[in-house]
């Protein structure tokens, strides 16, 4: 959202980001931020009369914000967003955008619920995500446009530096290296990765996973993977800021997420030519196959355990995805440009 607002004032258009102040974003960092605590509308927002109270309070104070800085269009990442919205817009004749970003199977028909009442278009960046908005939401195929992710290319990394970090985390006996880029949440299926974790201990001892990222079952999954007694093949070590550091140190991306729309991490991957092995969530059929990895099944732990094997012992397959991986980050559909002026000409479309 920040590069694509970023890439758009570029273009000589106006752009003003409307939610809650966080480290990453607020006035002062933005002056075109305007504040809106829109994430007390979600469920963090507490029990369902204070969430109504908050929307409105939300709803009442986007309005006066869209009063003092009049807009062409609004565009909203997620429900509660497009809820406030529909509120504060009433009677002003401004299209609204929302995105759906996946989610859990049985809140789908929630939303495309609310996308169909509060928005105009509804874009997703899969096209599975799309066939599930029609398909279960019944959200209409006029309403859908699939807009892809576009991903910065990789930032140099001192190679000292990465094969000291390999070193580090295979230790002395460990050989092959697998990544998990993800927060920690039951979304991105932690539990199923230590389950993973496991079975492949079973047959290869020299495997090593580390999971990067944050969230609310950080230190439940850690006290998990001691009870399993996989703790010495699996390292947990928090947030980082240089993903594609621990991307280049590794031999294999994993993805073992419940549900995705299209994950960014997997084209992070293959900006530094590294095999992934995923989920089939989402839209990863869109950006995966066998010739840069491989797809299974969701929560299917002897699956992941066959392809991690059947990759992980080959140096050679190893390389022949990394060049194909390497090849197909370089397509029209990953680069931020490119996808930014997707958006931009769908604004227009909206508008016009």
């Amino acid at each position: 959202m920040i590069d694509l607002t970023h890439w758009l004032r570029e273009q000589g258009h106006t752009v003003y980001i409307a939610g809650g102040a966080d480290a990453l974003l607020d006035s002062s960092k933005d002056p075109d931020f305007l504040t809106v605590p829109l994430a007390t509308v979600s469920a963090s927002g507490g029990g369902m009369l204070s969430r109504v109270m908050n929307m409105l309070r939300c709803a009442r104070e986007l309005r006066r914000c869209i009063q003092s800085h009049p807009v062409d269009l609004i565009h909203c990442h997620e429900s509660a967003p497009a809820l406030v919205t529909r509120l504060a817009t009433l009677g002003m004749g401004i299209p609204v955008a929302v995105t759906y970003h996946g989610s859990e199977p049985e809140r789908v028909k929630a939303f495309g619920r609310i996308a169909n009442q509060s928005a105009n278009i509804v874009i997703t960046p899969s096209r599975r995500c799309a066939d599930e908005l029609h398909d279960i939401a019944g959200v209409p195929r006029s309403k859908l446009r699939v807009v892809g992710l576009g991903v910065k290319s990789a930032p140099p990394s001192d190679p000292k530096a990465v094969e000291r970090l390999r070193a580090e985390l295979l230790g002395p006996d460990g050989n092959v290296l697998v990544i998990l880029l993800a927060r920690a949440s039951y979304q991105k299926g932690l539990d199923i990765l230590i389950d993973v974790a496991k079975a492949v201990a079973q047959t290869r001892s020299d495997f090593r996973f580390v999971v990067a990222g944050i969230g609310p079952l950080f230190d439940e999954m850690r006290a998990r993977a001691r009870a399993e007694g996989v703790d010495p093949y699996v390292t947990f070590i928090g947030e980082t800021h240089e993903p594609y550091l621990y991307l280049r140190a590794a031999d294999i991306d994993l993805l073992t997420s419940r549900w995705e729309a299209l994950p960014i991490s997997i084209v992070e991957a293959f900006r530094v030519g590294l095999p992934v092995i995923a989920s089939d969530a989402g839209g990863v059929r869109e950006l995966l196959d066998d010739e840069v990895g491989a797809v299974v099944r969701i929560a299917d732990v002897p699956e992941f355990t066959r392809q991690l094997l059947r990759i992980g012992s080959d140096a050679a397959l190893r390389s022949r995805m990394s060049e194909a991986a390497l090849a197909r980050s370089r397509e029209d559909r990953f680069d931020p440009a490119f996808v930014h002026g997707e958006f931009e000409k769908l604004y227009r479309e909206m508008v016009a």
